[in-house]
């Protein structure tokens, strides 16, 4: 299971997901069942982090909960939450797991409500503004520390900030980048931060939403009680037809893990399919169980923050294939909005979105009928 975080503005939430798999019935049919275990939370008792309770979805039905009980993990960590009016969201809540395959968690999170005026801007009208970000780290924690120290402060601090948040935050990206690159320059090979991160950066105002994203992190957006579910942002995978061809236009290929069959066996160089062309990129967009990565970086994503050895050409990368670059988005609040989720591809790669929000919105109306939980 990969690493996963989620944050969910104005409704609280918590859940953590696992695998498509396939149960054979007593008919011996095989039945295709999605699981996700989702941690019951309680603000009285710190022994509830451990709980969780799983549920099975069949094509993304809610009623089809099949079975609850305990079970630990070790050191699973309490999900943090709010159900109070929490700056410009009614409630916030967020939780970041190492998954089950690595040793240490490179992701982070930070929540800043509200987002603080600058010493230097004190004479200057400062609006109500809140900040959300996942940095989904790999290769080491350095890169996704570092942003989640830095990238507020460099980013109240821009000249364009808040009058144009957009741009301010394009350039707050620019100079982190660059900052990070200077730290490398001159090291040998085998001394430079190998580490890299994608970033979801979300921006609350008072009549608007700002989300910047680099890399395959996302943000989802449940509208009119779960009735309609809107991606705010684009995933940036070699599968995403523009960045493929971005990165073939620079010098660069896309190529395919075959992960189908027990034990999810990576594919030996000899093995390895370069994709060329469209067609082959179309041949191979609807097969299931198909990782795409970029080479030589081996990244699956196709831009991210740091990762210099993929970046450099002194060692070996490309430039301007995997890129530090954001796709900015901007929405304006809508009375029928519900809520936002934000999670790293740990979830989005093994949950659909309309699975993600049936999901929570089950908890949301369960916890309703308890008596513990205002769904308005």
């Amino acid at each position: 299971i990969n690493n996963s975080e989620k944050i969910i503005m104005e409704k609280q939430q918590p859940k953590e997901k696992n695998k498509n798999v396939k149960r054979k019935g007593s008919d011996n049919i095989e039945k295709k069942v999605l699981e996700t275990e989702i941690p019951i939370i309680s603000q009285s008792s710190k022994n509830n982090s451990s709980n969780l309770l799983k549920i099975s979805l069949l094509d993304n039905n809610e009623k089809t909960l099949i079975n609850a009980f305990n079970r630990k993990y070790e050191n699973y960590p309490e999900c943090r939450s709010s159900q109070k009016l929490t700056g410009l969201a009614k409630s916030v809540a967020y939780n970041t797991y190492k998954g089950l395959s690595k040793e240490t968690n490179e992701d982070r999170i930070i929540v800043v409500i509200p987002i603080p005026k600058p010493q230097k801007t004190l004479h200057r009208t400062w609006p109500k503004m809140s900040y959300f970000a996942i940095f989904d780290g790999h290769g080491g924690e350095n890169c996704s520390e570092y942003l989640k120290n830095n990238f507020l402060n460099i980013l109240i601090e821009n000249k364009n900030f808040p009058y144009d948040i957009k741009l301010a935050l394009t350039e707050t990206f620019e100079k982190i980048e660059k900052d990070l690159f200077n730290k490398n320059k001159g090291k040998e090979k085998e001394e430079i931060d190998k580490s890299g991160s994608c970033a979801l950066v979300c921006i609350m105002t008072e009549n608007k939403i700002f989300i910047a994203n680099i890399g395959d992190s996302r943000a989802i957006m449940s509208i009119n009680n779960g009735t309609k579910i809107k991606q705010l942002t684009v995933d940036h995978k070699p599968n995403n037809i523009k960045e493929y061809e971005r990165v073939i236009k620079n010098g660069g290929k896309v190529y395919i893990d075959d992960f189908s069959g027990e034990g999810s066996v990576k594919l030996d160089q000899s093995q390895i399919k370069y994709i060329l062309n469209k067609n082959e990129f179309a041949k191979y967009k609807t097969q299931a169980d198909i990782i795409y990565r970029h080479f030589p970086s081996n990244l699956a994503i196709m831009r991210s923050i740091g990762d210099f050895k993929a970046k450099s050409k002194d060692f070996g990368g490309l430039p301007n294939n995997i890129i530090a670059v954001p796709e900015i988005y901007t929405y304006d609040y809508n009375h029928i909005n519900d809520f936002i989720i934000m999670g790293c591809d740990g979830i989005f790669d093994d949950l659909s979105n309309e699975e993600i929000i049936n999901t929570a919105w089950y908890i949301f109306k369960n916890k309703a009928k308890q008596g513990n939980y205002d769904i308005n």
